[in-house]
């Protein structure tokens, strides 16, 4: 959609008269003034010369759904929905001459614009939308592939199968509403898992990790809809973002591990990768809460407070997902 964002954001941020016309007739009514703004149109009837004018209409731009003239005539044809959702027409005999014109033409350009406004935040919404989807399910997978690792220690197969068969689904979901599609590594790593033999699953886990970040690596989202509309300057959640939590997703699970095979160094070298990964979220999107300083604690203390902001931004997904 090529609007020019700027002179909509200009266009819309002062109400000011832009037309009115007097000697309007309103279909059963009579006649009146028809007053057309940046932000209503309305139609006010007096009856006589003594009496006091009265308001017929005043309808929001952003409730005017229709607005055309008859073939070449000068009847203004308007349609918009009440305050019960009720369909209104009204019928508008503007008088001839470079006024009624002038008026028509304000009025298209202003619900085109209003338009264009509607369906940009309408798009947002949606592209925010599938951001959050996005990272909902990658931090899902990235959970259930380290489940599966730490299942492997204990050759627990059947919690292994459990695990691979919401993988698929959860693949499934990436590949077809996120543009991100694993479902190969996938039933890779599931063909793996029949065999038994917990070197080969962990290697085919780590090709399927490793799959995702090469799918997230670009600025851009691999889904066509949405690349072009991401290049916007936008308040909100970006692609960049999945890189992010995808990362941090990662790290923290494999702290779990470490923490529950008592690798020291390797939990003293992550924690503050983590940190940092936590600070950098925080700085971009909202979680909740935000994460403690770490200054002054110790490794336990800081490995709590990375748990409680996980845990923090995983309710954080779930809620923008509307699965919480």
């Amino acid at each position: 959609m090529n609007t020019n964002h700027d002179d909509i954001t200009t266009d819309l941020e002062e109400e000011k008269l832009l037309a009115e016309l007097k000697n309007v007739k309103l279909d059963n009514v009579g006649k009146g003034k028809l007053s057309l703004t940046d932000r209503r149109i309305e139609f006010e009837h007096r009856s006589s010369l003594l009496s006091p004018p009265r308001l017929e209409f005043s309808v929001d731009l952003g409730e005017v759904y229709s607005a055309r003239v008859k073939d070449t005539s000068n009847t203004l044809v308007l349609e918009w929905l009440d305050e019960n959702g009720e369909r209104v027409v009204s019928t508008l005999n503007l008088p001839e001459g470079d006024a009624a014109t002038s008026l028509c033409r304000a009025l298209t350009k202003k619900l085109r614009i209003l338009r264009q406004v509607a369906e940009l935040q309408e798009r947002r919404a949606c592209y925010q939308s599938f951001l959050w989807k996005t990272a909902y399910h990658v931090w899902g997978i990235v959970g259930l592939l380290s489940q599966i690792v730490r299942d492997l220690r204990d050759e627990d197969w059947d919690t292994v199968d459990a695990s691979i068969n919401k993988a698929r689904e959860t693949a499934k979901v990436l590949t077809l509403e996120c543009g991100i599609d694993i479902t190969d590594q996938v039933h890779a790593l599931a063909d793996t898992v029949s065999t038994r033999d917990t070197a080969l699953v962990l290697r085919s886990v780590v090709a399927t990790i490793e799959s995702i970040g090469t799918s997230l690596q670009n600025d851009l989202p691999p889904d066509a809809e949405w690349q072009e509309f991401a290049l916007e300057s936008q308040i909100g959640l970006t692609w960049l973002d999945m890189r992010y939590i995808f990362l941090f997703a990662g790290r923290r699970r494999l702290l779990s591990l470490w923490q529950e095979s008592g690798e020291t160094e390797k939990i003293e070298d992550s924690l503050p990768r983590l940190v940092t990964l936590l600070s950098i979220l925080a700085d971009r999107i909202s979680m909740g809460s935000q994460l403690e300083s770490s200054v002054g604690q110790d490794t336990s203390s800081i490995a709590d407070s990375v748990e409680s902001a996980a845990q923090n931004l995983e309710t954080w997904l779930k809620i923008n997902t509307g699965t919480a």
